[in-house]
């Protein structure tokens, strides 16, 4: 017996071929059902590695091939971060908001919308300054944006008190 459903004579084991894609969707979902770490984990994995792959080519250095530059060593470990560390933290996290936030109606859009945004606001923090710190590439990103973005505040901001005394008379 296979993971999905049954394979005669040891052939394919999912029985993709034979099987229509809802019913092979009905199976794959019970399957997540039963093991949750591993459906939170996998696409944690992957998003992180996903947003390492985009960090290193924003910040590539576009005089060398990227071939040069790429550093697989960080995507694999930041795969490793996502499905170790955040996988099971945030399947902890959606537990407690599950438990804590309007458990009599757990999925009525008011306590959903309050899980999203509190998922989403918290977790933005959270995983955010753990990227800071482990990625001195995307650090130094950020840093930039900080800088650059303040130039731009700033500059308005001093033309505007140069002209308040002349506004207020």
């Amino acid at each position: 017996m296979g993971p999905l459903g049954p394979s005669p004579g040891g052939g394919n084991a999912w029985n993709l071929r034979r099987t229509k894609p809802a019913v092979l969707a009905i199976r794959i979902s019970r399957e997540l059902q039963r093991r949750p770490l591993l459906a939170k984990c996998v696409p944690t994995a992957i998003g992180f590695a996903f947003g390492d792959c985009l960090t290193q080519y924003m910040n590539r250095d576009k005089s060398r091939t990227l071939r040069e530059q790429w550093s697989f060593s960080r995507t694999g470990s930041m795969l490793c971060i996502g499905a170790l560390c955040a996988g099971p933290v945030l399947l902890s996290f959606n537990r407690w908001m599950d438990v804590a936030i309007l458990p009599q109606q757990a999925t009525s859009p008011v306590a959903l919308s309050i899980k999203f945004l509190l998922d989403q606001v918290v977790g933005c923090f959270i995983w955010q300054a753990a990227y800071l710190s482990i990625n001195p590439a995307y650090r130094r990103s950020a840093l930039a944006l900080l800088k650059s973005a303040s130039g731009r505040i700033e500059g308005p901001a001093r033309s505007l008190t140069r002209h308040a005394p002349q506004v207020l008379a």
